[in-house]
Protein backbone atom coordinates (compact mmCIF):
# COMPACT_ATOMS: atom_id res chain seq x y z
CA UNK A 1 0.00 0.00 0.00
CA UNK A 2 2.79 2.10 0.77
CA UNK A 3 4.20 1.72 -2.61
CA UNK A 4 0.79 2.87 -4.00
CA UNK A 5 0.70 6.15 -1.96
CA UNK A 6 4.57 6.83 -2.91
CA UNK A 7 3.56 6.32 -6.99
CA UNK A 8 0.54 8.39 -6.84
CA UNK A 9 2.32 11.07 -5.06
CA UNK A 10 5.83 10.55 -7.55
CA UNK A 11 3.03 11.26 -10.21
CA UNK A 12 1.17 14.30 -8.56
CA UNK A 13 5.01 15.70 -8.30
CA UNK A 14 5.85 14.87 -11.71
CA UNK A 15 2.40 16.66 -13.20
CA UNK A 16 3.63 20.17 -11.22
CA UNK A 17 7.42 19.47 -12.43
CA UNK A 18 6.03 19.70 -16.18
CA UNK A 19 3.91 22.29 -16.07
CA UNK A 20 6.71 24.78 -13.87
CA UNK A 21 9.53 23.74 -16.36
CA UNK A 22 8.19 26.53 -18.36
CA UNK A 23 8.14 30.40 -18.42
CA UNK A 24 4.87 31.14 -16.57
CA UNK A 25 4.57 33.91 -14.58
CA UNK A 26 3.40 31.96 -10.93
CA UNK A 27 3.90 28.07 -10.57
CA UNK A 28 1.34 25.66 -10.59
CA UNK A 29 1.32 24.74 -6.37
CA UNK A 30 -0.93 21.68 -6.29
CA UNK A 31 -3.55 19.35 -7.98
CA UNK A 32 -6.79 20.37 -6.83
CA UNK A 33 -9.21 22.61 -8.65
CA UNK A 34 -8.96 25.59 -6.87
CA UNK A 35 -4.74 25.46 -7.21
CA UNK A 36 -5.32 24.69 -11.18
CA UNK A 37 -8.23 27.62 -11.41
CA UNK A 38 -5.65 29.73 -8.80
CA UNK A 39 -2.72 28.83 -11.62
CA UNK A 40 -4.52 29.60 -14.79
CA UNK A 41 -6.37 32.81 -13.49
CA UNK A 42 -2.69 34.15 -12.57
CA UNK A 43 -1.11 33.12 -15.67
CA UNK A 44 -4.14 34.33 -17.76
CA UNK A 45 -3.99 31.11 -20.11
CA UNK A 46 -7.23 31.28 -22.30
CA UNK A 47 -6.20 27.60 -23.12
CA UNK A 48 -9.30 25.47 -22.65
CA UNK A 49 -7.99 22.35 -23.20
CA UNK A 50 -4.62 22.98 -21.24
CA UNK A 51 -7.19 23.46 -18.26
CA UNK A 52 -9.04 20.24 -19.36
CA UNK A 53 -6.10 18.08 -19.55
CA UNK A 54 -4.96 19.38 -15.83
CA UNK A 55 -8.43 18.75 -13.99
CA UNK A 56 -8.64 15.31 -15.83
CA UNK A 57 -5.53 14.18 -14.51
CA UNK A 58 -5.95 15.89 -10.91
CA UNK A 59 -9.60 13.76 -10.93
CA UNK A 60 -8.12 10.35 -11.68
CA UNK A 61 -5.09 11.19 -9.36
CA UNK A 62 -8.40 12.09 -7.09
CA UNK A 63 -9.81 8.67 -7.99
CA UNK A 64 -6.66 6.86 -7.74
CA UNK A 65 -5.97 7.72 -4.03
CA UNK A 66 -9.31 6.73 -3.16
CA UNK A 67 -8.52 3.42 -4.67
CA UNK A 68 -5.32 3.07 -3.33
CA UNK A 69 -7.08 1.76 0.05
CA UNK A 70 -8.68 -1.55 -1.78
CA UNK A 71 -6.78 -4.46 -3.14
CA UNK A 72 -4.92 -2.87 -6.88
CA UNK A 73 -7.03 -3.62 -9.91
CA UNK A 74 -6.50 -3.99 -13.26
CA UNK A 75 -8.81 -0.34 -13.10
CA UNK A 76 -6.53 0.73 -10.75
CA UNK A 77 -3.25 0.36 -13.09
CA UNK A 78 -5.19 0.96 -16.22
CA UNK A 79 -5.48 4.88 -14.58
CA UNK A 80 -1.80 5.39 -13.64
CA UNK A 81 -0.92 4.26 -17.16
CA UNK A 82 -4.04 6.72 -18.50
CA UNK A 83 -2.68 9.34 -16.50
CA UNK A 84 1.10 8.40 -17.70
CA UNK A 85 -0.32 9.39 -21.13
CA UNK A 86 -2.36 12.43 -19.93
CA UNK A 87 1.12 13.91 -18.53
CA UNK A 88 2.54 13.19 -22.57
CA UNK A 89 0.26 15.69 -24.18
CA UNK A 90 0.27 18.06 -20.76
CA UNK A 91 4.25 18.45 -21.24
CA UNK A 92 3.87 18.79 -25.29
CA UNK A 93 0.83 21.78 -24.29
CA UNK A 94 2.84 23.50 -21.78
CA UNK A 95 6.07 23.06 -23.78
CA UNK A 96 4.73 24.68 -27.59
Amino acid sequence: MRAEFNSRVDLQREVIKIVNQNNFKTGLNGLSRPAIESWILSNNISNVILKKCLVRISEKLFFIANKSQDQITEEYKSLQNSVRRDMKVLKKMVSE
